[in-house]
């Protein structure tokens, strides 16, 4: 199990742009292999938002970020656009 976390900061322009198309996204990404989607506005920095989810394999990750990255109708919205869409997955850590 991976667990994948998207960061962004919005263009405060195209803000209610961006939320349209965020109230399908648990959809798009679960359709995709994502569970537990959420997304997440942060409280002292407005505007910067996180989404979390797990997915079961590596190759549903790279393929939810190749997805996303290319996704130009919501990059627009992202200040600096896909090369600021940051897509990171992790794996738990193996302690002791």
């Amino acid at each position: 199990m991976l667990t994948v976390f998207i960061e962004y900061k919005l263009d405060s322009e195209k803000r209610s742009h961006a939320l349209r198309l965020l109230t399908s996204m648990a959809e798009r990404m679960e359709a995709m292999g994502a569970r537990q989607y959420r997304s997440m506005e942060g409280l002292d920095q407005p505007g910067l938002f996180v989404e979390a989810f797990d997915v079961e394999t590596v190759q549903a990750y790279e393929a939810i970020k190749a997805n996303r990255l290319a996704d130009q109708d919501f990059c627009d919205c992202v200040s600096g656009g896909a090369a600021k869409l940051h897509v990171w997955a992790f794996r738990p850590a193996e302690l002791g």
